[in-house]
């Protein structure tokens, strides 16, 4: 496979400067995705799994149609990640206490908290790095992230959206 790329010509005709930035956020959703991985593999499931988990744990119980909406998986790849993550102890399938015909998957409160705790390292490294910013550049990285999450969502859409 050639290295060669054809860049769009936002990116080729940008100042060195912009370029470094669209590859430097590129290669950072890699090594976020691959730390994703790693933990993941450690505690026995996929990524997959991790993200599901990850959108209970914040979000709180949800039917299984609800947890793919919000992950933006199928609804069979949903039903297959919440089996896996039954199996290794992470969810429960429960009654809807407001409604006795919709299923609920509940995060195991002590299986996401050892999921996550993998994390607390990466987590107390990136405290210590915001340290050495001031709160003038923290506001400025911090949007700047925000605006890069609603590119990647936008961008996201458009593309479960575009016909085969």
């Amino acid at each position: 496979m050639s290295r060669e790329y054809s860049e769009p010509p936002g990116v080729r005709d940008s100042s060195p400067a912009h370029r470094a930035l669209v590859f430097a956020t590129l290669d950072l959703a890699a090594d976020v995705d691959t730390v994703g991985q790693a933990a993941a593999a450690r505690i026995g499931i996929n990524q997959t799994d991790l993200i599901c988990l990850n959108a209970l744990f914040r979000d709180g119980p949800m039917t299984a149609g609800q947890l793919a909406a919000a992950i933006g998986l199928t609804s069979g790849a949903t039903t297959t990640a919440v089996d896996r993550l039954v199996r290794a102890g992470y969810v429960t399938r429960e009654g809807d206490p407001a409604d006795r015909r919709r299923v609920l998957v509940v995060a195991s409160e002590e299986g996401a908290r050892h999921a996550f705790a993998l994390f607390d390292g990466l987590l107390e490294a990136v405290a210590r790095l915001a340290t050495t910013y001031t709160d003038e550049q923290l506001d400025l990285l911090r949007n700047l992230i925000h605006d890069f999450r609603t590119l990647v969502a936008d961008y996201t859409a458009t593309l479960r959206e575009k016909p085969d």
